[in-house]
């Protein structure tokens, strides 16, 4: 391990604790655990985080008006510049995030912390040492590099969500997930093992 004290801040989204995607963010918790690393966790569902963003972020995410970022927004931030890693579990739902972890992006990563007009310059946002995506998907993973999805994905979440604000990014996927996949290949046992590895061996 590095001699810089790791911490993590998981971002995990999914409704269902009974879901593949719960055992895996369990298991990667676990593998943190294990390997003595700190962390923090943001339950986008578990805590009813609000991620609709109202008229007026929108008008001062576009035209420059004055608008304070609200208490959640504030302590969410705060999650991420305490980290030096960022983790965030999520499903696929067509294609993308689930729309609250696409809300969380639209009102957590805002002008003057994520982003600026001028290139990032003056953003409050740290840069993360790294940043993973642990996602699962029905699909197998040649199906979804076929299609173009694995590519699509790795342009919105590291060429663009995470664009100058992370050293390193790991994308997981963690394929062929739906029910009878599950049972059929014993995914369920492979990816949780997966998860929990991919948490001990963080430093």
């Amino acid at each position: 391990m590095n001699s810089k004290k790791c911490k993590v801040h998981i971002i995990y989204c999914h409704p269902s604790k009974k879901s593949i995607t719960y055992k895996i963010k369990e298991s990667y918790i676990k593998g943190l655990s294990q390997n003595n690393i700190e962390y923090t966790i943001t339950e986008l569902y578990e805590s009813n985080f609000n991620t609709d963003i109202s008229e007026e972020e929108y008008l001062r995410e576009n035209n420059n008006i004055e608008c304070p970022l609200s208490d959640e927004i504030i302590t969410e931030q705060k999650k991420i510049n305490n980290a030096n890693i960022l983790t965030f579990i999520f499903p696929l739902f067509w294609m993308d995030a689930p729309s609250k972890l696409v809300g969380y992006f639209s009102r957590v990563f805002t002008k003057g912390f994520k982003y600026d007009y001028d290139d990032g310059i003056n953003t409050t946002m740290k840069t993360m040492d790294e940043t993973n995506f642990l996602i699962s998907a029905g699909s197998s993973y040649e199906t979804l590099k076929e299609d173009g999805k694995i590519k699509a994905l790795e342009t919105i979440f590291i060429n663009d969500r995470m664009a100058g604000k992370t050293e390193r990014t790991n994308m997981y996927f963690f394929t062929e997930t739906a029910y009878v996949k599950e049972k059929e290949l014993n995914n369920e046992e492979k990816h949780i093992k997966r998860a929990e590895k991919i948490g001990k061996e963080t430093s």
